[in-house]
């Protein structure tokens, strides 16, 4: 019985252990995805800012793609 309750045991702990590693690997995978999100938006956010400066605009003062 102390075997049989041993077997139990051990497979509830290796179950813990695994979804605990789960869990902690999926919150430093939503971590890192959060921080590259914020860096892309940073960029694009810059990209867009030179792209509109050097842009010409027509003589109503539009983009040509405000038409």
């Amino acid at each position: 019985m102390t075997i049989v309750g041993a077997v139990i045991a051990y497979k509830n702990i290796q179950f813990f252990l695994r979804m605990l590693l789960y869990i902690i690997l999926g919150i430093i995978v939503l971590c890192v995805r959060a921080h590259n999100k914020k860096k892309t938006r940073k960029r694009i956010d810059k990209r867009t800012e030179y792209m509109m400066k050097h842009t010409k605009k027509d003589r109503n003062g539009k983009y040509p793609w405000e038409y």
